[in-house]
């Protein structure tokens, strides 16, 4: 690591423009600087660094603000001071005393050091000593709110300007779950890792096991808020992290067909896949919930190709062509698991699930729009909905993108629209429901379950489209059971 003597440099000409620091969170500063020294840290300062050189920072909701605040005497002393602006204060951590702070929708995370106003070489050590205790180096500066300076004790600025993200100091091992953080800052600002800190974290990877699981999940999650995707799997892959997600590292250079497939093995079609997602959610404006469905679902559509979901076929020819039948099925199951394994809450999982299951639906027609019937039975797989319907065509258009020279627009958007028409969305209601079997005198079963089956296929079908001629079907169908019991 490089040394750890203080840099400072004058802060910004518009300080608040440059940080985007909302109204409240300047409020908060300036009754904070009234009883000692602020310092803002953390990302609201690194996205700052990284706009500034001309780098893509996505917009993923208010910020978060960190503070350290020194020389302020005890948090309660503070608290009273942040209340009088009006804010909700709760005091949080015994060793290390930390304000949470929401003030008109802003949050702040204000640690208070202890001890005395520092001068300024006091105040520059503790900074120093704080930024060797921090992820990377593009996290470790601090803006100090009274001075208006930068202050950076590790090389931040200059790996902004580089696009590098490097450990801070070798205190990054202290927690193993900084490795998949590299990795979501990775899909997020589309930075490089330092060689040294790809080799620090391949030293970290059996300790997988250490990290609480209740804390994958939200790094995972956060991982979809970038749209540089196949840059982070391939952090993942280089830190030897990838283990840990074994269906996932199974289709790694796993063969695909060339003629459908020129842009490589799985895990490439993956992660181009999985960036067009991305992007596309961005464009879209999706919310953050969905995108994580739609990101998630792209990543994993093809993880049924991993072992035998992926099979040679030798022609009469002698040629060879490689096909991957039945990988939908496969692949829901394996991604179910993975997912299940990461914590992922059950409506994410069974989503994302249904969406690798049904992504090979809309190459069953070519050129022609899907019937009525198709488009009906499609939306009842889906569960539906059409906020999944709609995820699923931009799953199966991910699924399209990420074929490098052979990408194409999917036929799921016109899949969608047929979906979203009068004659499907529009006649979602089953006609013939559990409740009309109860009082025609039949018992929960087999094939009680069988018969709504039946029933809801003759629906999508078009055989009855109204109460009266449903219940009309249900009575001859009741009527042929009678005469035909077996």
């Amino acid at each position: 690591m490089r040394g750890s003597a203080l840099h400072r440099c004058p802060g910004p000409a518009d300080p608040v423009g440059w940080l985007r620091l909302p109204q409240a969170a300047q409020t908060l500063l300036a009754a904070l600087s009234e009883v000692g020294r602020p310092l803002v840290v953390g990302g609201t300062v690194r996205d700052a660094l990284l706009r500034e050189v001309g780098r893509s920072v996505p917009d993923v909701g208010p910020p978060d603000v960190d503070v350290e605040l020194h020389g302020a005497g005890g948090p309660e002393a503070v608290a009273t001071v942040l209340r009088a602006t009006g804010a909700v204060v709760v005091l949080a951590g015994a060793t290390f005393p930390v304000c949470k702070v929401v003030l008109d929708g802003t949050h702040l995370d204000v640690a208070v050091v202890p001890g005395p106003v520092p001068d300024d070489d006091a105040l520059h050590a503790a900074v120093a000593s704080s930024a060797r205790q921090r992820d990377v180096t593009l996290n470790a500066v601090a803006w100090d709110a009274v001075r208006n300076e930068l202050l950076d004790a590790v090389g931040g600025i200059d790996d902004a300007r580089a696009g590098v993200l490097r450990h801070a100091s070798v205190r990054f091992g202290d927690d193993p779950l900084r490795v998949l953080r590299l990795v979501r800052f990775v899909a997020r600002y589309g930075c490089t890792v330092h060689p040294d800190t790809i080799a620090l974290a391949r030293t970290l990877s059996d300790r997988w096991d250490s990290v609480a699981h209740e804390r994958l999940w939200p790094e995972l999650r956060r991982l979809t808020e970038g749209d540089e995707q196949s840059a982070a799997l391939a952090v993942l892959h280089a830190t030897d992290w990838e283990r840990h997600l074994p269906e996932l590292a199974a289709v790694r250079d796993v063969p695909q067909d060339p003629v459908w497939h020129p842009e490589g093995p799985v895990h490439v079609h993956a992660g181009l896949a999985a960036d067009a997602a991305a992007r596309a959610c961005r464009a879209a404006g999706v919310t953050p919930a969905r995108r994580v469905v739609v990101v998630l679902a792209a990543l994993l559509h093809d993880v049924g190709k991993a072992g035998d979901g992926t099979q040679r076929v030798v022609g009469e020819d002698g040629s060879v062509r490689i096909r991957s039948l039945g990988h939908e099925v496969s692949g829901a199951l394996a991604a179910t698991a993975l997912l299940r394994r990461l914590g992922a809450p059950r409506a994410v999982v069974q989503e994302v699930a249904v969406l690798v299951r049904e992504h090979m639906v809309a190459h069953s027609t070519t050129g022609a729009p899907p019937s009525v019937p198709a488009a009906r039975r499609l939306l009842r797989r889906l569960g539906g909905s059409l906020d999944t319907a709609e995820a699923w065509a931009l799953v199966c258009e991910a699924d399209s993108q990420g074929r490098g020279p052979a990408a194409s627009r999917s036929p799921a958007w016109a899949w969608l629209e047929v979906i979203a028409g009068d004659q499907v969305a529009g006649r979602r209601e089953r006609l013939v429901t559990g409740r009309d079997l109860l009082d025609a005198g039949l018992e929960p079963g087999p094939s009680f379950r069988a018969l709504l089956a039946e029933a809801a296929d003759a629906q999508d079908d078009g055989v009855f489209d109204d109460v009266s001629a449903a219940r009309h079907w249900l009575a001859a169908r009741l009527a042929e059971r009678a005469a035909d019991p077996d």
